[in-house]
């Protein structure tokens, strides 16, 4: 209990007009003992990953662009550019994800977000004019800009963190000099607020049929500068639509039951 004692009052006041939600969160934030336990077990199971750029055998599609996307994301203190690696099934599509969503588009449940085109970079909000990388007209010698992504916001103010924030800084700073134990607590607590700590298997963001279904979309998609075209692939994408026929990890589907 010290220990959590230690963590729950070692912030300093962060003086600013709009504090962040997941700050807040975090803040609030009190992980129970199973939340630790499972924070203290994904530590202890971490490993580096590498990612090569250069492959001995290069890749069937074409790649444009660079791998690193919008590093000035609190996000990225940790995880690396391609941050999805255990589910074998979905994790080059989330990993695609990357490219043009903000993390916490996914990893954050709110009914009152908005999602706007956010420039890391420059740390402002940009329309969405030609941002869209979807439908049959598609210039890959041209590629998007990496830094703009989809983020959510409340109220006008941005609910994601920086590294540049201080709140930010002190994380950073408190990781460097805390033991295995503090650690744990402190990985429960920024966690906390994302669709994570549900259970050793169910950690995952939202559906994909969030976003891709032409029902109700969580995305306001015209008014992040999709054109009809666009929108009507964003809804109807078939891997989506592929990746709702699977039940479990360990199901096996044939091109049969993927055409019903």
């Amino acid at each position: 209990m010290k220990k959590l004692f230690f963590f729950l009052m070692m912030w300093q006041p962060v003086f600013a007009a709009e504090i962040p939600l997941h700050q807040q969160q975090i803040e609030n934030a009190t992980p129970n003992q199973t939340a630790i336990d499972l924070s203290a077990k994904k530590l202890r199971e971490h490993k580096d990953v590498e990612i090569h750029e250069k492959l001995v055998i290069p890749p069937f599609h074409k790649q444009t662009g660079e791998l690193e996307t919008a590093p000035q994301s609190f996000c990225r203190t940790c995880h690396t550019p391609l941050p999805h690696e255990k589910a074998l099934r979905t994790r080059t599509f989330n990993n695609m994800h990357v490219r043009f969503m903000a993390c916490e588009t996914c990893h954050v449940e709110n009914e009152k977000l908005t999602y706007r085109w956010f420039d890391f970079e420059n740390q402002k909000q940009l329309s969405g004019e030609n941002l869209f990388r979807i439908g049959k007209n598609i210039d890959n010698e041209n590629p998007r800009p990496t830094n703009p992504k989809i983020a959510p916001f409340l109220n006008d103010s941005r609910i994601f963190l920086l590294k540049s924030d201080e709140f930010a800084k002190q994380i950073a700073a408190t990781w460097k000099t805390a033991n295995e134990s503090e650690k744990a607590i402190l990985h429960a607590k920024i966690h906390a607020p994302l669709n994570w700590q549900k259970g050793e298997k169910n950690h995952q963001g939202m559906p994909c049929e969030e976003c891709h279904n032409d029902k109700k979309s969580k995305l306001d998609l015209p008014k992040l500068g999709a054109n009809s075209e666009q929108v009507q692939a964003v809804q109807t994408h078939i891997i989506p639509r592929f990746l709702q026929h699977y039940k479990n990890d360990d199901q096996r589907i044939t091109i049969r039951e993927m055409l019903r």
